[in-house]
């Protein structure tokens, strides 16, 4: 059986939002990451946090890039470094400004991941790489010969992986699940009547 982890992030300076810690922002009552750390347990993973702890629920254990600010890149090195190797495992990479991902979107994205990557889209076609599925090898593979991560884009982590034979796996997923609160139009959306 594959050893199934999740990585949220939520260590952004969050400028668009003037600011203010966007994972700690309240969506139907709860802190986005508290949203994405739940849906990420209930998909069945061993979850940690890389980032500020504020919104965190007690228990998940919090990490820090380094340096601080480093960027999403540095964040899931950090997040890697946490967990021991697997031969067998799966790791999710979230943003902890996604509230709506589900159990079964993440479930769906890790039963897609092994040998490679599965990255959601939405209708559109457009990729979130923070809302991704790794094969645990061919993660720590990329990350090792990608070197120092700081303040490195975490595109890098995909360029070049058909040259090595990966073909990321898109899985579809629903518009509003894949909501990431990025301004303040995003706020107004994720906190209208129905969220």
């Amino acid at each position: 059986m594959r050893a199934l982890r999740g990585i949220i992030l939520a260590g952004g300076r969050s400028s668009r939002l003037g600011g203010r810690h966007k994972p700690a922002i309240r969506i139907g009552g709860e802190p986005m990451v508290a949203r994405a750390v739940a849906a990420t347990q209930a998909a069945g993973a061993e979850v940690c946090v890389v980032g500020e702890p504020d919104g965190v629920p007690a228990g998940v254990p919090v990490l820090r890039e380094d340096p601080a600010y480093g960027g999403p890149l540095a964040a899931v090195a950090a997040g890697m470094d946490a967990f021991e190797p697997r031969a067998h495992g799966v790791v999710l990479l979230i943003g902890g400004d996604m509230p709506f991902l589900t159990p079964t979107d993440l479930a769906s994205l890790a039963a897609a991941a092994p040998g490679g990557v599965a990255l959601a889209v939405d209708a559109e076609g457009r990729a979130q790489p923070l809302c991704a599925a790794w094969d645990e090898a061919v993660l720590r593979a990329r990350l090792s010969a990608i070197g120092d991560p700081a303040n490195r884009p975490l595109r890098i982590l995909l360029d070049g992986l058909e040259g090595d034979g990966i073909t990321p796996i898109l899985t579809l997923l629903p518009e509003r699940e894949l909501l990431d609160v990025d301004t303040p139009e995003d706020l107004r959306s994720a906190q209208s009547p129905g969220s």
